[in-house]
């Protein structure tokens, strides 16, 4: 039998993992920010990407860039472990983006998946990430008519 206190551990790291893809994806950093501890870095060294911060990505990716569109990243499959206080979490995303591309009517599409394997710690705040490994599992990217004139 689940107690109330797993229950509620659960629905707090699933919150701050969804609020990592709601924040990056609206770019809402004040609601993605509430998601890290003050020491968290996102590894995306196994994708060729780079270590950084919460705070190096959210100052790169929030530059001004007019190409820049939308993302939307669902998080999904969601499996939690328990220790006390700390936690990790494995999960799967997808991935869509769109930028304006160079040529009138024509967006570029990025389409992905990969997953999550995150380690989290509780605090007085709720529960945050301190830790997050991102792996890519497939990568698609094209040229499309944008039917959505913006």
């Amino acid at each position: 039998m689940t107690d109330l206190r797993t229950v509620a551990d659960h629905l707090g790291i699933q919150a701050a993992i969804n609020t990592y893809a709601y924040g990056l994806d609206e770019r809402r950093w004040e609601a993605w920010d509430e998601v890290f501890t003050a020491d968290a870095v996102i590894d995306f060294r196994p994708m060729g990407g780079r270590l950084e911060t919460p705070a190096e990505m959210s100052g790169r990716l929030s530059a001004p860039d007019p190409a820049w569109l939308f993302a939307q990243h669902p998080v999904v499959n969601v499996v939690i472990r328990l220790d006390g206080d700390t936690a990790t979490a494995y999960s799967d995303y997808l991935v869509e983006t769109g930028r304006r591309s160079d040529t009138p009517g024509e967006l570029v599409r990025v389409s992905g998946g990969g997953s999550y394997e995150d380690t989290l710690v509780r605090t007085e705040a709720g529960w945050r990430i301190s830790v997050r490994l991102v792996h890519m599992k497939w990568k698609q990217t094209r040229r499309v008519h944008d039917e959505i004139a913006r």
